[in-house]
């Protein structure tokens, strides 16, 4: 987004690609480098009498993130402001511009080009905006490689693979259910040459410099804009509580191509059990830093990080778009205000991560924003301070893999003038890549039972900018099931029948939008029918609470220890004793256990004080006992 903003006669430097740091900083002769302008500034804010504008055109690619301290502050109330020459949209950028593409391979579309000097190595890459994935699939055939102090042990085809030390070895993700749970099932390989082949898949051939990709549809390798990035972290801002760093403020630039530092956060199995690297931007320590209009898109890292030690800071007409973690955090800081911005498309690595996160904060204000296509949680707070976060006229779309066809814990429906307000109404319109196939699910799963199987997975946030329209379930038999992805969201399993018992079977998953198909996931884990004997009706669930409010009734449920030999696919919902009845299902029920339950908002559902309801569990043997609780006032 360009801003309109006019030179004045307030102190003033310019910068842009084409100038030089030996130059003065005018507009006629500017400086190269934002690092130069800091450090210009340094000279000139000990006693400031008017605001300091840094005014930034061009694109600037950091290997390294610049740093601010307390010496680069605003002086006497007065602000630093890094900004957007008029009529520019300067871009810092983490990434190299991977370029000189040709056609290595026809029969699997195989295209190469030399890695550009200078990127040491690459965990992400992104072709016109739009997320690559690593090589990844099933270990048929479980083998080491090499670990400090052990031996390495290998079959013969598996050690004559290409780099064996780049190739990365994962057991199933953490929190994964059914055919997954148990950790007998394979573990994934991730990185190895030998498995390209798939649109949308790359690998970086680290000793030859050569980074190989199969270009998904309509992605034409000549003409493609594909970068891969390398820093962590872009901008990092320190102070102290005796000396902060203050006054600072970041208008109409945009933030892009982080990368992680390393293979370990690079694997999309959507698990929160790995740390979040550091931020595209990251301040501490500081007061009164601003960013106003900024774009932050295509990071493999999180977005922006406020805190620790952050006082009255503010996002406002920020965009965040394309981010793998949390779009922003707020820790352990106060006085901190978001609005007016839009998050999409974030958290798409890493379900677990919320979009907007607030750690042991307060007096945080969150008004006027719109957040849409993220996995699971939208807004989390965590440290419970008096004050901590404060939610105002938000337009909250339902998450993409849960809560189908009701609302997600703390979503009320969105009230007139709430969201974005029409002074930054463009945001909404924003698009951070071009069109393409979705990713594939991730953490499939199958369950067998007699003659057939359940089988679910996670949607993928990244649906290639388009709805996704149809799930396809292949079995290894040969057999396919075409799913349309709202009954699917609805239910959250598919039931795939005509299967042999005692022949085992596994199952992969991909999914379409109106410009094509995914790749297939990996395979599930072997399964095998046949009947269960001990199979039977699931218990009561262990625990329910239901609350009545003006948004409709709440449901609280906390499954039961055990599931009767077969999976709890579904929760009925008796209201009163000639009540309605309600069938619970979907993707919450599915990954819901003893340590995580789930919620549920019911609306239109006015409920009076006293009212019995019953709650039962089904599998697939039937219906379980009721437990029977009484509406909370």
């Amino acid at each position: 987004m360009a801003l309109s903003l006019a030179p004045s006669a307030r102190p003033a430097l310019w910068v842009s690609p084409g100038g030089d740091d030996s130059n003065p900083g005018t507009e006629e002769q500017p400086l190269r480098s934002i690092g130069r302008a800091r450090d210009v500034v340094r000279t000139q804010n000990r006693d400031m009498a008017d605001d300091i504008t840094v005014f930034i055109s061009g694109e600037h690619r950091l290997d390294r993130p610049l740093e601010f301290g307390p010496e680069d502050s605003g002086t006497n109330g007065f602000n630093i402001v890094y900004t957007a020459a008029p009529g520019e949209h300067p871009v810092i950028t983490g990434g190299y511009r991977v370029v000189g593409w040709k056609l290595v391979d026809k029969g699997r579309n195989l295209w190469s080009a030399p890695s550009p000097e200078g990127l040491v190595n690459a965990y992400v890459l992104y072709v016109n905006g739009a997320l690559g994935s690593r090589t990844r699939g099933r270990v048929l055939q479980v083998f080491t490689k090499n670990a400090p102090g052990g031996a390495t042990t290998a079959p013969d085809a598996a050690a004559q693979w290409k780099n064996l030390a780049d190739v990365v070895f994962q057991a199933p993700g953490i929190g994964s259910i059914w055919s997954e749970k148990s950790g007998s099932s394979p573990p994934f390989v991730e990185n190895a040459f030998e498995l390209l082949g798939m649109p949308g898949e790359w690998y970086f051939d680290r000793p030859a410099h050569l980074i190989y990709y199969t270009p998904r549809v309509g992605e034409e390798m000549e003409s493609a804009e594909v970068v891969a990035p390398q820093a962590g972290a872009l901008i990092t801002g320190a102070g102290t509580r005796d000396h902060p760093l203050s006054g600072l403020i970041f208008k109409g630039l945009q933030f892009e191509y982080t990368g992680p530092p390393g293979p370990a956060y690079a694997s999309p199995d959507g698990s929160a059990s790995r740390a979040a690297p550091e931020a595209a931007v990251r301040f501490t320590g500081a007061t009164g830093i601003q960013f106003l209009e900024d774009d932050f898109v295509h990071l493999g890292t999180p977005g922006l990080q406020l805190g620790p030690g952050v006082a009255d800071g503010t996002v406002d007409g920020c965009a965040f778009g394309q981010v793998s973690w949390s779009a922003i955090r707020v820790v352990l800081s106060m006085g901190v205000r978001i609005a007016d911005s839009r998050l999409t498309y974030v958290c798409t690595e890493h379900h677990g991560e919320a979009a907007l996160s607030v750690e042991r904060s307060r007096s945080v204000l969150i008004e006027h924003n719109q957040i849409d296509h993220y996995p699971d949680v939208a807004v989390s707070e965590d440290g419970g301070l008096p004050g901590e976060a404060r939610l105002d006229s938000n337009i909250i779309a339902p998450p993409m893999v849960a809560y189908h066809g009701a609302q997600p814990p703390g979503a009320a429906h969105p009230a007139e003038g709430a969201g974005i307000p029409p002074a930054y109404r463009t945001l909404t319109e924003a698009r951070f890549g071009a069109l393409t196939i979705p990713r594939p699910p991730t953490r499939v799963a199958a369950e067998a039972e007699e003659g057939f199987a359940y089988v679910t997975w996670l949607p993928s946030c990244q649906d290639g900018g388009a709805p996704v329209l149809d799930y396809t379930v292949a079995a290894s038999t040969g057999s396919v099931k075409v799913v349309p992805a709202e009954e699917f969201l609805a239910r959250g399993y598919v039931v795939f029948g005509d299967l042999e018992n005692g022949h085992g079977v596994t199952f992969a998953v991909s999914a379409e939008n109106r410009i094509g198909s995914s790749r297939p996931s990996p395979p599930t884990a072997n399964v095998t029918p046949a009947h269960k004997r001990k199979m039977k009706p699931p218990p009561a669930p262990a625990i329910v609470s239901v609350t009545s409010g003006a948004s409709g009734a709440t449901l609280r449920i906390t499954p039961a220890g055990s599931d009767g030999g077969s999976p709890v696919v579904a929760y009925t919902v008796t209201m009163g004793p000639v009540g309605p009845r309600i069938v619970l299902e979907g993707l919450d029920v599915i990954h819901s256990d003893v340590a995580h339950p789930f919620t549920r908002t019911i609306s239109d559902l006015t409920l009076q004080p006293g009212t019995p309801v019953a709650v039962t569990a089904l599998n697939a043997a039937g219906e379980g006992p009721p437990l029977v609780v009484t509406l909370r006032k």
